[in-house]
């Protein structure tokens, strides 16, 4: 998982250097994309992880909080008072809204920390569930492989046999077509090699699962000196 981006919307350049001045105090720390709630499009909001929103006038807020409730970038808005907070709320119901006072530097960067820590686990989540996926197919497909083993085994063994036939018989064709056939015959001796190394894999495989796990009291037992 890359490192997690930042996105301050704010027309107070003051807003954005003392919140990213702040959060360079922490552990971890995200990268930042300043923009202002004029230049601002829903494509670069969209991109972040979270959207940290300073207090706006509610023509130019309303626009950004609607843009991120239909995004799945993660909001924090600064609000000057409890009216505002109301609602910008209204708004967007999964933003978190904190009233812009004393120490609010603390306590924004405190939410989004949270915050990103949730968006961490949840993409941990799903790249878990896409690595299971995965290995959910790559199992299906394995054990179809090893149950079309059988089948190829005995069409190949056939196939082996009756280039073996047609060889013994050096006069019934012409010198290309003995080559053909020892090609064939080749190949299929190739291919029997492949089924045997698949054969031993499916064994070791078995061996791995079904192998019962040491306990304590099969270890060997050491003496304690007097």
């Amino acid at each position: 998982m890359g490192q997690q981006n930042a996105i301050i919307i704010s027309d107070s350049p003051d807003f954005g250097h003392t919140l990213i001045a702040r959060w360079r105090a922490e552990r971890e720390v995200p990268t930042f994309t300043l923009l202002s709630a004029e230049c601002w499009d829903h494509a670069r909001v969209a991109s972040g992880d979270v959207a940290v929103i300073s207090p706006l006038p509610r023509a130019r807020l309303e626009p950004v909080l609607r843009s991120l409730a239909a995004s799945a970038t993660a909001a924090v808005c600064a609000a000057d008072n409890a009216a505002s907070c109301a609602w910008a709320r209204s708004l967007h119901l999964r933003a978190l809204v904190i009233p812009h006072q004393d120490a609010w530097a603390d306590t924004l960067v405190t939410f989004c920390a949270e915050v990103l820590a949730g968006v961490a686990s949840q993409q941990r989540a799903l790249q878990a569930e896409r690595l299971a996926a995965e290995n959910q197919h790559f199992a299906t497909l394995g054990r179809y492989i090893v149950e079309m083993r059988h089948s190829f085994n005995n069409a190949m063994t056939s196939l082996l046999g009756n280039a073996e036939l047609l060889l013994m018989q050096p006069g019934a064709f012409s010198v290309p077509m003995r080559e053909q056939l020892s090609t064939i015959r080749a190949m299929a001796m190739r291919m029997n090699q492949m089924m045997l190394r698949l054969a031993s894999l499916e064994a070791e495989m078995e061996i791995v699962e079904g192998y019962p796990p040491e306990s304590a009291s099969s270890l060997p037992q050491r003496k304690v000196g007097t």
